[in-house]
Parts: C-alpha cells; sequence; structure tokens
C-alpha cells in the first residue's frame, strides 16, 4: 500500500474545525487500511499543552514540527505562523517517500506550492483539500487589496499548485466553478466532498437533560444561537441589529458562542443598543459542543454573498447534527441555504435586513411544531449525506482512483 502523507498547520481530535476535520480523515483512512502519516504543527486554539513531537494514534504515524503560535486573529501573527508553517514542511518534504500520495490543505494557503516542488523533483503526486478559496478571500475583507500585487501574486503561485495537483478536492459546486475559472478544462479532477460531523460525538440533547442550560438559568428563554468563529467573514452584525429589532421580547435571548476578530465590535455594538437580550460565551471544548449547540431554538449562521465558493460553513454539519432548526443569513442563491432547503431543515434571510430575519426567527420560535419538524429533517438528511463515515468512504474511493 502507498503511504499517504497529510501535510496540515491543523491537526487534532479536540482543537480547531479544520483540525478535527483533518483528524477524523486520517484515522478513518488508517482504518480502511491506508498507510496514514501526518506532518502538522502543534495544536493551537483551545488545546494549552504541548503533544509530542512523534506519536502513533489509531494507526497514523504523527510528526509534529516547530513552527510560530502567534495570535491567528492577528494579521501579522496569522501571517508569520503560515511562514514558519510553509518553511518547516518544504524541508519535511525532502523526507518523504518518492511513491507516496501527498494531500496538502490550504492552511496555509501557499501549503500546496509544496505539491510542485514535490512533482518536480521527486515525480510525487499530490492531492489538495481546499478549505478557503486564497487570494479571494483576504481580498473580500480589505487585508490585500483586490486586484495588486500581492493579490496577484498569491492568486499565480496557487493557480499554479491546482494545475499541477493529481486531484482537487473543493466543499460546494460554487467552489467547483470558481476553480474552475483559475484552471479552465481540469473538472475531469475536480471533486465535490463536503465536509462533515460526527454523530457519535455531535448529537441532539434535550432541553431537560441540558446541564448548560440548567447551569446558565435559561430554561424559560427561547434561544437564538450563532457558535463557531466570531471572525470577519461572519455577517455578524445583522446579527446584532436583529436582536434590537426583538429587544421587546423578554422570552428571547441572542447566545453568540466563540471567539475571533469580530467579537469585540458586536459586543461593542451590544452596549452601545443597550441590549439585555444578548449573551456572549466563549469556545466550548468539544466534549460540550453537543449540550451547546443543542441549546438553541434556533440556530444561526451566515456567509456574505463575495465568499460564495470561496468558502463552505463547516458549521452547517454540526447544525444539522443537533436538529435544530437553522437560518442561513446569506444570498437567496447560497448553497448552504439550497441544502436547507433540500432538507427542509431551515430558511435563507438577507444579510441586511434585520427586520427580515426578526420575521424568520418568531416564525420559528413561536411555531414549535415547524421548529420540530425542520430540526427532525436536518439530523435526518444529515444522517443519509454528512455523517462521518459516509464522506470519509468518498475520500477513501477517491484517493484510490487518483493513485492509480
Amino acid at each position: 500500500m502507498y503511504p499517504l502523507i497529510f501535510f496540515s498547520q491543523l491537526y487534532s481530535p479536540d482543537n480547531a474545525t479544520t483540525a478535527i476535520i483533518m483528524s477524523d480523515l486520517a484515522e478513518d483512512l488508517a482504518s480502511y487500511g491506508q498507510n496514514v502519516k501526518v506532518i502538522c504543527a502543534q495544536p493551537t486554539y483551545l488545546v494549552k499543552k504541548k503533544s509530542p513531537k512523534r506519536e502513533v494514534r489509531n494507526n497514523v504515524n504523527i510528526r509534529r514540527v516547530w513552527t510560530f503560535l502567534f495570535d491567528k486573529n492577528k494579521n501579522l501573527g496569522r501571517m508569520l505562523n503560515s511562514l514558519s508553517c510553509f518553511f518547516v514542511m518544504l524541508a519535511s518534504l525532502f523526507e518523504t517517500e518518492k511513491e507516496a500520495l501527498l494531500v496538502f490543505n490550504t492552511n496555509p494557503a501557499l501549503l500546496p506550492l509544496l505539491g510542485v516542488i514535490g512533482r518536480k523533483l521527486k515525480k510525487q503526486r499530490y492531492v489538495i483539500l481546499i478549505h478557503d478559496l486564497w487570494p479571494e478571500l483576504p481580498a473580500h475583507t480589505g487585508m490585500i487589496r483586490k486586484g495588486g500585487l500581492l493579490y496577484r501574486i498569491i492568486d499565480f503561485l496557487i493557480t499554479m499548485s491546482f494545475r499541477h495537483a493529481s486531484g482537487i478536492i473543493v466543499l460546494s459546486n460554487v467552489m467547483k466553478k470558481r476553480v474552475l475559472h483559475k484552471i479552465p478544462g481540469a473538472a475531469n479532477k475536480i471533486y465535490v466532498i463536503h465536509n462533515w460531523a460526527d454523530a457519535n460525538r455531535i448529537f441532539p440533547v434535550a432541553k431537560e437533560n441540558n446541564q448548560m442550560i440548567n447551569g446558565l438559568g435559561l430554561n424559560n428563554k427561547k434561544i437564538v444561537m450563532y457558535s463557531g468563529n466570531l471572525g470577519r467573514y461572519q455577517p455578524l452584525e445583522v446579527m446584532i441589529d436583529t436582536a434590537n429589532e426583538l429587544k421587546s421580547r423578554k422570552d428571547i435571548l441572542f447566545l453568540f458562542v466563540g471567539n475571533g476578530g469580530k467579537k469585540a465590535k458586536i459586543q461593542n455594538m451590544a452596549e452601545d443598543l443597550k441590549l439585555d437580550n444578548v449573551k456572549f460565551l466563549p469556545f466550548q471544548p468539544q466534549e460540550r459542543l453537543s449540550e451547546s449547540l443543542s441549546m438553541a431554538d434556533v440556530s444561526l449562521m451566515g456567509i456574505y454573498p463575495e465568499n460564495e465558493g470561496v468558502i463552505m460553513p463547516s458549521k452547517l454539519y454540526s447544525l444539522l447534527a443537533v436538529g435544530r432548526p437553522i437560518i442561513c443569513v446569506s444570498d437567496p442563491e447560497s448553497e448552504v441555504a439550497d441544502i436547507l432547503e433540500q432538507a427542509g431543515a431551515g430558511i435563507q434571510s438577507s444579510v441586511n435586513d434585520p427586520k427580515e430575519l426578526a420575521k424568520n426567527i418568531l416564525a420559528i420560535v413561536d411555531d414549535p411544531e415547524k421548529a420540530v419538524k425542520m430540526g427532525q429533517n436536518g439530523k435526518t438528511y444529515f444522517l443519509e449525506h454528512f455523517e462521518r463515515k459516509i464522506i470519509t468512504k468518498q475520500w477513501y474511493n477517491l484517493l484510490n482512483e487518483v493513485i492509480q
């Protein structure tokens, strides 16, 4: 069996979503008989202690390399982390077997360039998993100027890595269209495989059994929840404005769970508006995630229209898994909104209309039968389409197709 080597800055079973996804994938592929190795950085985010530099976990050989571990919510810190990761993993590339199939994700964005180097020097084959599409993502948030010199350099390097890859995995059909715009005529090597959630790890917890609700004293509240990264890529401001629209409803609480670059901004918005119906909680550990997500009477998620096909919110799968109705704050043509419609699990709402979002929230929280039905539909759709083993089997079949 050929060696399968993952290069990923984020890799951990109890860290950020990307890290968990990579850990699940590697361990499942090993359980299917693949010879899996991982080269990664030390875990960050929710994990404070260092992991061993080398270990074997569930038949996956893991080697952790040194990188900077600055605050990723600051642009300089994120850049230094990414650069150190790239150059340290470049040294590791030369130690890999010639016959290995290499797998790179786009965290950091230029990591797949290592595949080009391996291809040129050792004729190695490689596959790219695109979590975020660069340089579009930083350009849409003003981190770099669209069309500027840095934008064009990044675009050239990333497009080159796409061109030489044996396979490219994207998370949505719209993302596939964007990649095809960069490398026309390459549709036969671009595959849509979604991320997932693990039904054994993320599952519904009934409100009467939910210790978090009891502990927070929220038993009598209808909870509108946003859980995840409170970052620059999420349309969070409209959610605060919606809380302002509904401040007279004392039975409704907006609960934001997580951290990120926009957290201070939306906290300040809530304070300036004197909203007592908004509450913030920190990220919850993996073992409390089912309880945390299950607190919601309706879950919010969002994606700016310009980021359609640039990112695919991974929280979708966990929200479906806990069986709660979902409102997607997005463009009407959003792929997430389309999935929710197909599943009968939720509805779409505008990114800049708090009155519409307020109306949609009330349509769910004030109609318990509708809310229960949406939640049940979402759970069923998740088990049929996005459960962990379903997706990792798709990966296994694809990688064996690529290696032929």
